[in-house]
């Protein structure tokens, strides 16, 4: 397996499209045409995990958190990154990372921290949109079948966990031939009318110019009609943190010491105890106070909370609890691992994965 055969892989549990603006996920050092046989999971490719990625044997450190982040303006040794690239690239290792796609689908961060807490009816706290494109092809009646299996191939057609989707409308298109044309309807230099489908299928932004290219390929016309329009779609179950709850009610607290083996934690607003509506934000969600409280969360649960946003929680009436950014990110990575490992098994590919150590950038002195 190449790079670029993990990437697909990769894209199938966290779609590209899902990343936010503002993020960098992907590949970060390597090249796509580089061997992977072993791969090393972390939150963060640092000093500590790129050694034992490269002790260990692995070609590939795939990681949650981006380890370029903002444009460089130089790579030098003297920083922390640098030396980091400098190390991956020497060694062979590559550096990939899934960051906020991996965040927004259901399965993803907050789904396993949800399935450690085993929080029921579950839905997203902020919904993702996705951007697609709808591709609208006008084909001449029985030809359809053709034309949809060429877009179909190029990866037209898919919703969700559904494939070879279309709709079809029934009209009839009209031309005028050009007097020196070899039209597949119609004679030189007359006007024709036939009876036409309207095909619409949906395509992702990465794969639109192969749709495209598909079109002109399977098409009978020699110019074909089509058009591709910008759309946003919102899956039922993929988007930014989660809401979940307990029917019955838990104490929050005693749920999390039991469950996520903390010994200690940082909460502010009212003091918990039982409650039965919980939103997740993994990483640094104290922003999604507000969001949460307007959809009857009694409790947030995130990391790196601020002293002004503790304030806050105070007066919204939330709890907020601060488990901390690594604490409640760690089990999505966990997940992933455990996720690649079944996705290699199907597909016969030889591939190890193993969970890296990295310590807890944050250390506790209790005396």
């Amino acid at each position: 397996m190449r790079v670029r055969d993990f990437i697909q892989i990769i894209h199938q549990l966290a779609p590209p499209d899902l990343a936010m603006e503002w993020d960098n996920s992907g590949l970060q050092v390597g090249s796509l045409t580089s061997e992977v046989k072993k791969i090393g999971l972390a939150l963060d490719a640092t000093s500590q995990t790129v050694s034992e990625a490269l002790d260990s044997g692995c070609n590939l450190l795939l990681t949650h958190h981006p380890l370029i982040f903002k444009p460089l303006k130089n790579i030098s040794t003297n920083t922390m990154n640098g030396e980091i690239i400098r190390r991956a690239l020497a060694g062979g290792l590559s550096i990939f990372a899934a960051h906020t796609n991996w965040d927004s689908v259901s399965q993803g961060v907050a789904g396993a921290l949800a399935d450690l807490l085993e929080l029921e009816d579950r839905r997203p706290l902020e919904p993702a949109a996705r951007d697609f494109f709808k591709l609208v092809i006008y084909v001449p009646a029985g030809y359809e079948a053709e034309v949809k299996k060429a877009v179909f191939e190029a990866g037209a057609g898919t919703i969700g966990d559904y494939d070879r989707c279309w709709f079809s409308a029934s009209g009839e298109g009209g031309f005028r031939v050009p007097p020196d044309g070899a039209p597949f309807i119609g004679q030189p230099g007359q006007e024709a009318r036939t009876r036409e489908s309207r095909l619409e299928v949906i395509v992702p932004k990465g794969l639109a110019d192969r749709a495209v290219l598909a079109v002109l390929k399977s098409h009978p016309y020699s110019e074909p009609a089509f058009e591709l329009y910008p759309v946003k779609t919102y899956a039922r179950d993929h988007g930014a943190g989660l809401i979940g709850s307990w029917p019955s009610g838990r104490d929050i607290l005693a749920e999390c010491r039991a469950r996520l083996g903390l010994g200690g934690f940082k909460w502010a607003g009212p003091e918990p105890g039982r409650v039965k509506t919980v939103a997740l934000l993994p990483g640094s969600g104290g922003s999604y106070m507000n969001l949460a409280k307007s959809q009857g969360a009694e409790v947030l649960i995130t990391g790196d909370v601020g002293y002004h946003q503790a304030l806050e929680a105070e007066h919204l009436g939330i709890t907020i609890l601060d488990l901390g950014h690594y604490e409640t990110e760690w089990p999505g990575v966990v997940r992933l691992k455990n996720l690649l490992a079944e996705e290699f098994e199907k597909r016969n590919l030889a591939v190890e994965c193993r969970l890296l150590t990295q310590e807890r950038p944050w250390h506790y002195d209790c005396n």
